[in-house]
């Protein structure tokens, strides 16, 4: 079944459930950021490796769905292309953010210090921040765009 179809016979449900899945991904990196000073620099690097592997996965291929399918349905219900501006904007700063992290795991490789580890923490904290807010801000304010317009008038 494509994206497309989804979108038309789930709408919001299906956003919602592809949110959902993305949570799981987003708890593992708050685990790894929480429990980072009881990992080894190896086990750091291979839970950093492991969320890389999300982010190209699972993550990506999200972003591209909703820009390519979600975004131009709530435009059209909201009847505006600004509906979906911010929204836009803030993938491009977890694209931008992903190729940070992934530029700067390059440069960690084999070059575990103290010092490495904590830059570490920082980019996975960075794009656990940015991820976990636009999810939310979808969840509140564009996903109920979706509902609205299935709601019964009168």
């Amino acid at each position: 079944m494509t994206a497309q179809i989804m979108v038309e016979d789930g709408e919001g449900r299906f956003a919602a459930h592809e949110h959902r899945d993305l949570a799981v991904g987003l708890a593992y990196i708050g685990d790894t950021i929480e429990r980072s000073r009881e990992f080894s620099s190896a086990e750091l690097w291979a839970r950093l490796h492991h969320t890389m592997g999300w982010l190209e996965r699972e993550l990506q291929p999200h972003l591209v769905w909703e820009d390519t399918w979600l975004y131009p349905d709530l435009d059209a219900i909201a009847g505006t292309p600004w509906a979906t501006k911010l929204p836009r904007y803030e993938h491009r700063q977890i694209e931008a953010g992903i190729a940070a992290l992934a530029a700067d795991s390059v440069r960690w490789l084999g070059h575990a210090t103290p010092q490495t580890d904590a830059e570490m923490v920082a980019h996975l904290s960075a794009i656990r921040a940015l991820i976990g807010a636009h999810i939310e801000r979808e969840d509140r304010f564009l996903l109920p765009l979706l509902e609205d317009r299935r709601a019964p008038a009168g």
